[in-house]
């Protein structure tokens, strides 16, 4: 029998910045107090659950490994940084608003918002993006065969890792929303089998998500 690994993939706390519509990518600071508080929601639901996880791996940007700090001090864990797990490089976009991006990548953004996988800014795309994900992903469920492992990321990196493992190209991730800050993504993997998605966007210790959805501005 094989062991089966659950990996459970975490967005980052909120920033400021995803208050204000900037695009971050690999840029970006750390937590506000909201996603502090999010954070500790999800830290405290954690500690109380009956799944325990054996480590928490993070992205290295300072939103990620700063929501990791928050998580594996409640577990008793300290967290491992690793770069593959960063968002999306989007290069020249990062750092810009909305529109400012319309207004200064016009074609960009046009193809962008058509499902092309173009390379934003001159950044990565979601292919390599996803190549570098799966990469990280089947690295770490080969260090913890059969346990629980959190991971904390991004937006646009768990929603392209999902993805992937739904074989959806880049216009096909449309169709999914970025998962909320500390929205959880439950995922097994078994090495005859492969991937499952088990849970997508769970954020009930924020509250009502369906209310939080409804009210939320389109993406």
């Amino acid at each position: 029998m094989h062991a089966t690994t659950k990996l459970m993939l975490i967005r980052h706390g909120e920033t400021d910045d995803n208050r204000a519509q900037v695009f971050q990518g690999q840029a970006g600071r750390g937590l506000n107090a909201r996603g502090r508080e999010q954070a500790a929601r999800l830290a405290e639901r954690l500690a109380g659950a009956r799944l325990r996880l054996s480590a928490v791996y993070c992205s290295d940007l300072e939103r990620a490994a700063e929501t990791a700090e928050r998580l594996a001090s409640a577990l008793g864990l300290e967290p491992v940084a690793d770069a593959a797990l960063r968002e999306v490089s989007l290069g020249a976009w990062q750092g810009l608003s909305r529109a400012d991006v319309q207004a200064r990548f016009p074609e960009e953004w046009a193809a962008w918002r058509r499902g092309v996988d173009v390379r934003r800014g001159g950044g990565e795309t979601y292919a390599e993006l996803g190549d570098r994900m799966m990469r990280a992903l089947d690295r770490i469920a080969g260090r913890h065969a059969g346990e629980a492992v959190g991971v904390v990321s991004h937006g646009a990196a768990i929603k392209t890792a999902v993805g992937r493992i739904l074989q959806m190209d880049a216009g096909g991730l449309k169709v999914l929303q970025v998962p909320a800050n500390t929205g959880v993504c439950l995922l097994e993997h078994d090495p005859s089998s492969g991937y499952r998605v088990v849970v997508w966007n769970d954020a009930a210790h924020l509250g009502d998500a369906l209310a939080e959805a409804l009210s939320a501005p389109p993406a």
